[in-house]
């Protein structure tokens, strides 16, 4: 699947469906995407902030520049 929702990813991340729901309402989830009204979040990037350890918005976006650097 390219896109998955809030529950599949607490099935991938074994996350709490509430604290990864928290954790999108302060935007520390990348590739998120809102389809209608309802939010779907990218396949392949989030298995690379999964495979970097869950990282925070801030380090995420410091780890994307630095990517792009590269």
């Amino acid at each position: 699947k390219l896109l998955v929702d809030i529950v599949e990813l607490a099935r991938l991340t074994s996350l709490g469906v509430r604290t990864l729901r928290r954790m999108d309402a302060s935007r520390d989830i990348p590739g998120r995407v809102v389809v209608r009204r309802c939010v779907r979040l990218q396949t392949e990037i989030i298995c690379e902030w999964v495979r970097l350890g869950l990282p925070g918005r801030e380090e995420w976006a410091a780890l994307q520049k630095r990517d792009v650097k590269r």
